[in-house]
């Protein structure tokens, strides 16, 4: 299955580098194209361990890819996985300026059925906001999921 992820930190890269090993083609989308070009190179910008081995091996199989062309990378993707930052605000909010940003981006992109997964920490009610910017200028079906992550870095 054709898998892409939008944000390559810690969340989105390890997600990314799982699924290609599980035997899916992923594609991960970030806007810093200095880490999309050591990404490209083979080097892994942050530190999970084992992480480097799968990277490699799932470069070297051609199943994870990398760019910073949104539409580019989520093109024939069946699910995109929002993986983005939500810095807290002055008020200690989240803030969803990121997710919000790309979820308006997405809409008109989508050619056909999409799972859009926010993997970001996010507070209750952010699926709503996604699913209504997505839908601004979509044209297609399209559901909008949660799968917020627990962890712990390192």
């Amino acid at each position: 299955m054709k898998l892409a992820v939008v944000g390559t930190g810690y969340v989105g890269l390890v997600t990314g580098t799982c699924f290609a090993e599980s035997g899916n083609q992923v594609v991960c989308i970030d806007i810093d194209t200095e880490k999309v070009k050591l990404m490209k190179e083979g080097k892994v910008p942050i530190y999970e361990p084992g992480l480097d081995t799968l990277f490699e091996r799932n470069i070297a199989q051609e199943r994870l890819s990398f760019t910073t062309n949104l539409e580019e990378g989520i093109r024939e993707a069946k699910v995109i996985f929002l993986a983005l930052p939500t810095p807290p605000g002055a008020d200690g909010s989240a803030d969803l300026q990121y997710v919000l940003d790309v979820s308006k981006k997405l809409g008109p992109m989508l050619k056909e059925y999409t799972v859009i997964v926010n993997k970001s920490t996010v507070p209750v009610g952010t699926a709503d906001k996604v699913r209504n910017a997505v839908a601004e200028n979509c044209k297609v079906e399209f559901d909008v999921v949660s799968n917020p992550e627990f962890l712990k870095e390192g």
